[in-house]
């Protein structure tokens, strides 16, 4: 149920949002580009941008609104009704029931989706590219490959897989410690999405010094 909510319910939303941000960095690109002559560099750009950066970046962001208010809410709730307590009183550790169903999830979701969504997004370049410069996909895609290769693609999964992870223990630390009232929970779960927000940048700040 958990890999069904994070992987296939969020594939919608995160192929749409990351098809339009590869569109608009293609046509911010290419006014830029024209002034140039470098029209095929567009390529390079597109892939090494959404491979490296706005991919992993955008998908956990997504995930962060989705998925880590949904979580916080869900424990919060139960938190509050105490089902969290009930589970301690049965003998059952509530953080390895409740939080390693969604970490495995999480993790099992995440590569399907940045996959997905890199060849969405690539797909959003390649149209203006067309579109703009008139270049064919098959150009474009070989142009892309001199500059990037699958270890582009690699670390990009791999900052989003930790991207989800922060998000999930971040939603489930909030849900699991709110007040006991229906305005703790609301509160706990906008002060979740504001902290999966941060992790992530801080995150991938800390990925840009090892990585650049």
């Amino acid at each position: 149920n958990q890999l069904f909510f994070m992987g296939y319910r969020s594939f919608p939303i995160v192929c749409l949002l990351i098809f339009l941000v590869g569109v608009t960095i293609a046509i911010s690109s290419a006014e830029q580009l024209k002034l140039f002559g470098a029209d095929i560099y567009i390529a390079d750009l597109i892939g090494y941008a959404m491979l490296r950066e706005l991919v992993p970046l955008m998908t956990g962001v997504i995930l962060a609104g989705k998925v880590g208010a949904a979580v916080t809410a869900e424990l919060a709730s139960m938190t509050v009704l105490e089902e969290v307590d009930a589970l301690k009183t049965m003998g059952i550790v509530p953080e390895r029931f409740l939080m390693v169903p969604r970490l495995l999830a999480i993790t099992l979701a995440v590569p399907l989706l940045v996959a997905i969504a890199d060849v969405v997004g690539i797909s959003g370049g390649i149209l203006v590219a067309r579109v703009t410069f008139g270049m064919t996909p098959v150009a474009f895609v070989t142009e892309m490959m001199t500059s990037v290769d699958w270890t582009d693609f690699a670390w990009g999964l791999i900052k989003t897989v930790v991207f989800g992870w922060a998000v999930v223990v971040g939603a489930g630390f909030k849900g699991l410690t709110v007040g006991r009232s229906a305005e703790e929970v609301g509160r706990a779960t906008t002060e979740s999405v504001v902290l999966s927000v941060t992790l992530i940048v801080i995150i991938d700040c800390i990925f840009a010094f090892f990585l650049y």
